[in-house]
């Protein structure tokens, strides 16, 4: 019979997977004698620690009913310090609680040297096993508010014994947690501190991201939402890792710290919506929230006309909603000096301001548990059951996956976020665009090569006015020259998409234009335009470049060339300044794991690896800049350059050997999506590490995938500073000679306008 007050916690562990099948006499005696605890802890509660268990007593197993308990390394004196804060707090009385301070100290995350694990709901482990496994004590706190299982391992042992089937479940579990220990290592390791010290892994379902690859930096992200709200809600360049930036920005914490320092009760969690609110009309501006906040994500916007950071448009926002009333029959008593503002997803909108802004689709809201995946699925889904499963090798390899981090998640619709953007108009555009210039250019080639074939010659040959004329006359009137009618039509629609890719800007900050499209489409429409519009003037001029007409073509070569440049430059520098650290220590380690049984192959890799980083040091004295540029990417294309001789090399042995021409165009149909992946020095450098002894096909491919990326790497890093300079830089180019192209397609457009014969 249960005793007076257990009823609630025996119920609790009654109805967990783990305990199936345990008699319940046992499970009760457990309880009564303390050999099974249940402990309700908020976050930032240690649970176990090395000066708790500094007498000696065996650690404890411990499961997770709710919540989560992370475990990490801290320094001695920020460990006994808040050890003790903890112990002042659990004795105090009811009042003293009353009078603590509601703003939290900071989380046990961001002081622990290094987070080196974490355990979610339904995980077991061992605390004593972890810190063996680390070589070093470790402390477990709890990361958001938990409900935890201790067990004592005498009865552990006892309910093992007279129950084979808790044994197991026992055993299987604490196996998946040395397991998952020895799986995050190297940089999984960094991904699951940041996970943890971040507020990740207690954010909300949905983080929001950067792709450093994809952005721009034209902060029109930022801009959107100041001009929705008044003040902004994010910022950027916040917490980086790798090639993502986790911004500035609300996440919902799970447990909402910022809610309970309000004594106006101006913030709160809806349910219904799942976000955290700030209600203006009632809010005082104490700073609490903002205070308590642990990430920043709570800014106090002045409302005062005489503050240094007023904003005036924050302020019309909220006179507009009546919001800024005070007095009797108002919410609030007196006038209010600044305002809590902080990111709600936009609930009230069918769309996300920023995230619709993004003109890249650099700025995306992903699954956090996806992106931070530090299990396998199918391990979530036995810890839910009971451990009556296993794992196979394929579920360790899912565990905290590098690859998002190093070379981005190339997601562009906006992920899980609301927004406003068509996902195939850009590639219609694409479509119309490259249809039509494909359709010009036929028509001027066969004008050349087979006028019989052109569309000019079947208009004269139907034409009733020609007849009777001989086919040889009617040939003599198909040419191609600058100036007729298609070379005419050719320059109109040029200088019109270049026109439009040209005053780009104007459309990105109407609102006229802002609501024909997104900022994505008038991207994807300034980026065809200024590639479809010259292609269509190349046409235009006929290639004769001999007046003073070829100024305006040049400056249209160098404005495209530059646009490209800067393209280049703006996925390039991110990768060298953020993706490339987290991918070299990456395979740093996985050569370190190798080099003690495979010491001449791996030797091998190093001096190739030397070889190339003192090519690429030559380069990185050289005092220029556009030597340094030109080099890497020359260095970035003569491999498609190889690859394409090796290509053209087969077509020519396949002729000879008369072929038929059909299984010759087979095999470059074949060979072609080949090409992206297909690397001719990582042939050749496997063929070496075979000859050394490595006989793992797989092995090898591996060791030569990580070998060119260290290459890469390695050169990338030598020329990133004046890549930089470039980035900073490439507009000054860009901007003058679309001003000068402009000024030359003006003047030529007038000249033969008004020379015309209409």
């Amino acid at each position: 019979m249960l005793p007076p007050g257990m009823e609630p916690e025996y119920a609790l562990v009654r109805q967990l997977p783990l305990f199936e099948g345990v008699g319940n006499e046992d499970l009760i005696a457990a309880m009564q004698q303390g050999g099974l605890r249940i402990r309700r802890l908020e976050r930032d509660m240690f649970v176990l620690d090395p000066i708790g268990l500094a007498g000696g007593a065996p650690s404890p197993v411990i499961y997770v009913a709710e919540g989560q308990v992370a475990a990490a390394v801290f320094m001695e004196n920020e460990l006994a310090d808040r050890r003790h804060q903890q112990l002042l707090h659990e004795s105090a009385s009811k009042d003293e609680r009353e009078a603590e301070s509601l703003i939290k100290p900071p989380p046990l995350a961001r002081v622990a040297l290094k987070n080196v694990a974490l355990f979610m709901q339904h995980d077991l482990f061992n605390s004593g096993a972890l810190s063996a496994a680390r070589g070093q004590p470790i402390a477990f706190y709890t990361s958001a508010p938990s409900t935890l299982i201790q067990l004592e391992h005498r009865w552990v042992a006892e309910l093992a014994a007279r129950y084979p089937v808790f044994e197991t479940r026992v055993r299987r579990a604490l196996t998946f947690s040395r397991e998952r220990l020895a799986w995050v290592s190297g940089v999984k390791q960094e991904l699951l501190d940041f996970f943890v010290r971040q507020g990740i892994s207690v954010s909300g379902e949905m983080v929001r991201v950067r792709q450093l690859d994809l952005c721009i930096d034209c902060k029109l992200c930022e801009e959107a939402c100041e001009e929705r709200y008044g003040a902004r809600r994010l910022t950027l360049g916040g917490y980086q890792i790798g090639m993502l930036d986790f911004i500035y920005t609300c996440r919902t914490c799970t447990d909402q710290r910022c809610i309970d320092p309000c004594a106006y009760d101006s913030i709160k969690y809806d349910l219904t919506k799942m976000e955290v609110v700030i209600n203006e009309s009632t809010c005082t501006g104490c700073t609490a929230c903002a205070q308590a906040c642990p990430y920043g994500a709570i800014d106090m916007v002045e409302i005062e006309p005489d503050a240094p950071t007023f904003k005036k448009d924050f302020q019309k926002r909220l006179e507009k909603k009546g919001m800024l009333s005070f007095g009797p029959g108002t919410p609030r008593v007196a006038r209010a000096r600044r305002i809590a503002n902080k990111c709600d997803h936009c609930i009230a909108y069918g769309d996300q301001a920023c995230v619709s802004a993004c003109p890249t689709g650099s700025l995306i809201e992903v699954d956090a548990y996806d992106l931070f995946r530090e299990r396998a699925p199918k391990m979530t889904q036995i810890a839910k059951t009971g451990y009556d499963g296993d794992l196979t090798k394929k579920d360790h390899k899912e565990v905290l996956p590098v690859r998002p981090f190093t070379e981005g998640v190339a997601t562009r619709s906006g992920g899980l976020a609301k927004v406003k953007r068509g996902r195939y108009a850009p590639l219609l555009l694409w479509m119309i665009g490259i249809f039509a210039f494909l359709a010009a250019l036929g028509e001027a080639l066969l004008r050349e090569y087979a006028p019989q074939m052109s569309y000019l010659f079947h208009q004269i040959a139907t034409n009733p006015e020609f007849s009777g004329l001989p086919t040889e006359l009617m040939l003599q009137k198909v040419d191609f020259n600058p100036g007729d009618q298609l070379s005419t039509y050719c320059g109109l629609v040029g200088t019109g998409l270049m026109l439009i890719a040209a005053i780009y800007p104007i459309f990105r900050r109407i609102k006229v234009f802002r609501w024909l499209a997104s900022n994505t489409m008038w991207f994807d429409f300034h980026i065809m335009a200024g590639i479809v519009g010259p292609m269509f003037i190349a046409v235009h001029s006929v290639v004769r470049l001999d007046s003073w007409v070829s100024a305006a073509f040049w400056s249209m070569v160098i404005v495209v060339v530059s646009g490209f440049l800067g393209r280049y430059l703006y996925t390039l520098v991110p990768e060298l300044s953020s993706g490339a650290e987290l991918e070299e220590l990456d395979h740093e380690r996985a050569f370190q794991r190798y080099r003690p049984t495979m010491t001449v192959p791996i030797a091998e890799l190093d001096r190739e690896l030397a070889e190339r980083r003192r090519s690429a040091d030559r380069v990185a004295r050289s005092p220029s800049v556009l030597y340094a540029l030109f080099w890497l990417l020359w260095q970035d294309v003569i491999r498609i350059v190889l690859v394409l001789a090796v290509m053209a090399a087969i077509v020519v042995v396949l002729s000879l050997v008369h072929v038929p021409l059909v299984i010759v165009v087979i095999a470059i149909a074949f060979i072609v999506p080949l090409l992206p992946a297909w690397d001719v020095r990582g042939i050749a450098r496997r063929h070496r590490l075979k000859a050394l002894g490595v006989t793992d096909r797989r092995l090898r491919k591996e060791l030569s995938r990580r070998a060119a990326r260290m290459i890469v790497i390695a050169r990338r890093q030598v020329v990133a500073p004046k890549a930089q300079l470039l980035l900073n830089s490439w507009k000054k180019v860009h901007v003058p000679f679309t001003v000068i192209l402009t000024g030359f397609a003006i003047a030529h457009i007038y000249l033969s306008w008004s020379r015309a014969s209409w």
